[in-house]
């Protein structure tokens, strides 16, 4: 995640500013950065001007969701179940640049372990479609037929101060990855038939360039009583 997202999250006028992290061990509370030595600084660059930066732009940061507050102001393009779908095209939002971030921090989780601040190492698993994503981030080729992407953007507040890094979701056909980011919650699709199975959902490939709001606090709240429980369970097994 982008060093940025860490002071994002501080709140200063607290004795310790530093956010709680939740762990699968532990829970403790700390502003280190998951990181390390991987890509060179012209790959980095890349990252940033492609991606990163538009999406800290509009993240939720100080009490201000500039996404959160162009919605508020956005017509509707339809309603899709407990979500509203908004067009990021005719909203003047670059979904293409949200896309990109998306694939890059799935790409980085999946090429490299990276050691967690509570202890713990974590690699995701992308298969065959890693390689045309790398392409992709470099620039070689288009948007990969094997990803598709879906934009959400979270209308809690509790969403809107919490980040949590990529993972994949159980029980479901094909591979599918989320990760929050500050109110902006991503799905990455990753398969065969990503693209055309999900073509109509996709912030990249849908005609209007589709992004969805929501109230996230259910799915967000999920994350951390399912770490949460898995850390209890691991103390009971020690």
């Amino acid at each position: 995640m982008p060093a940025a997202m860490y002071k994002y999250i501080q709140a200063p006028s607290l004795q310790n500013p530093n956010p709680m992290v939740v762990g699968r061990e532990r829970i403790i509370t700390t502003s280190k950065q998951v990181k390390d030595y991987l890509l060179c600084s012209g790959c980095e660059d890349l990252f940033n001007k492609n991606g990163e930066k538009e999406v800290l732009k509009w993240a939720c940061k100080e009490k201000q969701f500039p996404l959160g507050e162009r919605l508020a102001v956005a017509m509707p393009h339809h309603q899709f179940g407990d979500a509203t779908a908004f067009s990021g095209a005719d909203i003047g939002i670059n979904t293409d640049k949200f896309a990109y971030f998306a694939l890059s921090v799935i790409w980085r989780a999946a090429v490299h372990q990276w050691d967690t601040p509570t202890g713990k190492s974590t690699v995701l698993y992308l298969g065959p479609p890693e390689d045309p994503i790398r392409r992709f981030l470099l620039g070689e080729t288009g948007f990969p037929d094997e990803a598709a992407v879906v934009l959400t953007i979270c209308a809690d507040v509790y969403s809107q101060n919490a980040f949590f890094m990529p993972s994949r979701v159980l029980n479901f056909q094909g591979m599918c990855f989320v990760f929050l980011t500050l109110g902006l919650h991503f799905m990455v699709y990753i398969g065969r038939d990503a693209g055309r199975i999900l073509h109509d959902v996709c912030c990249v490939r849908s005609p209007a360039r589709l992004i969805y709001q929501r109230d996230c606090t259910k799915k967000t709240i999920e994350v951390y009583r399912d770490l949460v429980m898995s850390r209890e369970a691991s103390k009971r097994n020690i």
